[in-house]
C-alpha cells in the first residue's frame, strides 16, 4: 500500500478548491438554506491554537454533511480584532494593533486554509473594517434611542493581567481563563444592554429550538431570572456615644434584601 503522502494530497485537494471556488455561496432557491457559524477567532496570537480547529471541525463536518443531502450551504468565517486583547498583545510586541492584526490575521487565514476547512472565503471580513463596524455602530444607536443601552456604576470580574472585564463564564476559580492572572471584583462606569426586560421571552423561546437540553441549562442560567421578593429591614442605631463616629439613625434607612 502506498503511504498516504498528506503534503502533496491536501495541497493538491486545496488547491483545486481555491481555484474551482467549491465552498463558495451562489444564490440557488431550489435548494434549502443551510447557515453554519463558529465564533470568529480573535487575532491576538501568534497562531491557531487546538481550540479552534476542534470547534471549526465540528462545524465543518456539519456544513460538509449538509452540501452531500443537497443544501446551499454558508459556512462564513472572519476575525474578531476589536476589544483588549488585541490591544494587549500589540503592546507586547511593540508594535501598532493595525500591524499586529494584519500580520496575525494572514497568519491565521493561511492556517485555516491548510486546514481545509470548508469556508466561504470570498466573505471574509474583519470587526475592524469600517464596513462592518459602522452597522454594530448603528446597532447601538438604535439601542440607545430605545432605552435599551444606559450607562451605569458596576462591579465586575476585572482581569489584572489583561486590564479587561470577565464574563462569569470566563473566570475560572478565581482567575482568568485566557492568561491565568488573578481576577478581583472592580467597580467600572460602563455601557450595558437591558437583557433581563426580555428575560421571560428568551426562556420561553427556548422551546422553539432544538438546542441540547445542557445548552438550554446554560442559556436559562445566563438569563439568570430569579422569582422571589424583596424585603426592606429598617435601620435603627443606637443613640450615639462619644466614642462612635457615625451618627444616629433618623429612622428613614431601610437596608434592602432579595430573596428566592
Amino acid at each position: 500500500m502506498v503511504k498516504y503522502n498528506h503534503k502533496t494530497i491536501e495541497k493538491k485537494w486545496q488547491g483545486f478548491w481555491d481555484k474551482n471556488k467549491v465552498f463558495e455561496v451562489k444564490e440557488d432557491n431550489t435548494k434549502k438554506k443551510f447557515y453554519g457559524l463558529i465564533e470568529f477567532p480573535y487575532p491576538s496570537g501568534d497562531g491557531l491554537h487546538t481550540g479552534h480547529l476542534r470547534s471549526n471541525t465540528a462545524m465543518d463536518i456539519i456544513c460538509r454533511q449538509r452540501r452531500m443531502a443537497g443544501y446551499n450551504v454558508l459556512y462564513p468565517i472572519g476575525f474578531d480584532a476589536f476589544g483588549l486583547p488585541a490591544e494587549n498583545y500589540a503592546i507586547k510586541v511593540g508594535v501598532k494593533p493595525q500591524i499586529s492584526i494584519a500580520k496575525n490575521i494572514k497568519t491565521f487565514t493561511k492556517q485555516l486554509k491548510e486546514s481545509g476547512f470548508s469556508f466561504d472565503w470570498s466573505r471574509v471580513f474583519s470587526t475592524t473594517d469600517p464596513e462592518y463596524y459602522k452597522w454594530t455602530q448603528w446597532i447601538f444607536v438604535q439601542l440607545f434611542k430605545q432605552g435599551l443601552a444606559y450607562k451605569k456604576k458596576e462591579n465586575i470580574n476585572w482581569c489584572i493581567s489583561c486590564k479587561i472585564g470577565l464574563a462569569n463564564e470566563e473566570v475560572v476559580n478565581g482567575a482568568c481563563e485566557r492568561c491565568g492572572g488573578e481576577v478581583v471584583m472592580k467597580e467600572k462606569e460602563q455601557w450595558l444592554l437591558k437583557i433581563t426586560k426580555y428575560a421571560d421571552r428568551l426562556i420561553d423561546d427556548l422551546d422553539k429550538v432544538d438546542y441540547l437540553e445542557r445548552i438550554k441549562t446554560q442559556q436559562i442560567n445566563w438569563i439568570g431570572k430569579s422569582v422571589g421578593a424583596e424585603v426592606r429591614f429598617k435601620i435603627t442605631t443606637p443613640a450615639r456615644s462619644a466614642d462612635l463616629a457615625t451618627p444616629p439613625s433618623k429612622g428613614g434607612d431601610y437596608l434592602p434584601v432579595f430573596t428566592t
